[in-house]
């Protein structure tokens, strides 16, 4: 709640600025500094979000679309098992070590993994 009344009383705070008589002098700073507030204001909460949803239980529905989009895939090298897991975390909304990590729970790791990739490769033979 008190999120919410600072954004509001920055957002206020910014149109009295932009609307009042300050002088030329002053005024492109103050406008300056308050909208960096916002900013950090903003990006601080999609941290805490991003936080909070990596530590997050996974519902059956990402379970099941992470199974999906990755059952009989095997990574071809660190490049391909790293974007596979950006575009993944991505799709998702998750942070990329908890895909890795949910991804070789499930037993889908060489999609996601080069090392586990390799070694099943050459426990195939392959």
């Amino acid at each position: 709640m008190r999120d919410s009344r600072r954004l509001a009383q920055l957002h206020a705070a910014l149109r009295f600025v932009v609307t009042s008589n300050i002088t030329a002098e002053h005024k492109p700073i103050l406008i300056d500094l308050l909208t960096q507030a916002l900013r950090d204001d903003e990006t601080a909460e999609l941290k805490r979000q991003a936080i909070a949803r990596a530590g997050a239980e996974w519902q059956e529905s990402e379970v099941t679309q992470l199974s999906e989009l990755i059952h009989d895939r095997i990574a071809t090298s660190w490049q391909h098992a790293d974007e596979c897991v950006m575009r993944l975390a991505a799709q998702l909304h998750r942070d990329p070590q908890s895909v890795r990590d949910k991804a070789t729970q499930l037993g889908l790791g060489a999609a996601v993994d080069f090392r586990l990739a390799k070694a099943l490769r050459q426990a195939r033979g392959e």
